[in-house]
């Protein structure tokens, strides 16, 4: 019997494909993706990793034993040490002040915030859900964009780093651990947590979107 995970990504496949087939993705399959649509995307990623690290200090307080803090203080180390400094490393490389782009346009904020508020108010299964509709999401269409060549060696890094087995393991234990969580839950948590993923998916695709805009 297919665990919770592989039920959430049958039932939103729609959603899912919408991503995974979304113009910025697309535009990176074929080495067209704008210099500055991928600059303006850098400072809206660069801000929400910075949130990322909120939303799994929340999971880490919220985790039912230490196994599991101990998994999720690594994914922490991860972003604060590795991802954060690839963007300070990269901003710099590429002349990009943050402080000059528009950074609160509205699909930006709801995805932000939208994240926050809702692992705040949230459980542990919230959480898990939260973090796995984005980073499974991410990994699926950086793994099949990966063997595309790209001119811009700051953006095929990127995919890169989002297509390895380290980002992959994340993933796979996020995915996991919501079949995990699963388990326990009678229908009507299961059917909220499908309710929380499908906004996951579709914050996601408008926040991939504004990087387009003016």
């Amino acid at each position: 019997m297919a665990g919770f995970s592989e039920q959430l990504l049958a039932e939103h496949q729609v959603t899912w494909q919408a991503m995974q087939q979304h113009r910025f993705v697309v535009d990176i399959e074929h080495d067209r993706l704008p210099a500055r649509v991928f600059d303006q995307y850098l400072v809206f990623e660069g801000d929400f990793v910075a949130t990322a690290i909120s939303i799994f200090a929340l999971a880490v307080s919220k985790a039912p034993d230490i196994r599991r803090q101990r998994w999720l203080v690594g994914v922490l180390n991860a972003l604060v040490n590795e991802q954060m400094g690839y963007f300070e490393q990269v901003l710099a490389r590429r002349g990009i002040d943050p402080d000059r782009y528009p950074r609160n346009l509205p699909a930006v904020s709801r995805f932000r915030d939208g994240m926050l508020a809702a692992a705040r108010q949230g459980d542990y299964a919230d959480i898990i859900t939260l973090m796995f509709g984005a980073e499974w999401m991410y990994f699926s269409w950086c793994r099949r964009v990966n063997a595309c060549v790209s001119t811009d060696t700051d953006l095929r890094h990127w995919v890169d780093m989002h297509a390895q087995e380290a980002f992959f393991a994340q993933a796979r234990w996020l995915k996991d651990e919501l079949d995990t969580c699963a388990e326990s839950l009678p229908p009507g948590e299961l059917q909220r947590l499908s309710i929380l993923y499908r906004q996951v998916l579709e914050w996601e695709i408008d926040f991939h979107s504004a990087a387009y805009e003016e």
